[in-house]
C-alpha cells in the first residue's frame, strides 16, 4: 500500500495528508472547490478557519493560482466548504 500524498496548506504552510485538506482550483477562469480532483493548477487549505483567514490576508490563494480573488470569492468558498 502506497503512502498518502502530502500537500502544503497555503494558509499555515504545514505539510499534511491530501485527504485532510480542501483543494481549490481554477476551472474555466472561475475559482471552485474541487472535490472531483480535476487536473490542473490547484491550492490546498486546512479545514481550520484560522488558516483561511491567514491565506486571505496574505493573498496566498492569488499567488498560488495566479488570479485575483475578491472578498465575495472567499465568502462563497467559506459558505460552501467551512459551514
Amino acid at each position: 500500500m502506497r503512502p498518502e500524498p502530502q500537500r502544503t496548506c497555503i494558509g499555515c504552510r504545514q505539510v499534511k495528508p491530501r485527504s485532510s485538506l480542501h483543494r481549490l482550483a481554477v476551472i474555466d477562469g472561475k475559482l471552485v472547490a474541487d472535490p472531483a480532483r480535476v487536473t490542473g493548477r490547484s491550492a490546498y487549505l486546512c479545514r481550520d478557519p484560522a488558516c483561511w483567514a491567514l491565506a486571505e490576508k496574505r493573498r496566498a490563494l492569488d499567488r498560488a493560482l495566479e488570479l485575483h480573488t475578491s472578498t465575495q470569492d472567499w465568502e462563497r468558498l467559506r459558505q460552501g466548504i467551512l459551514i
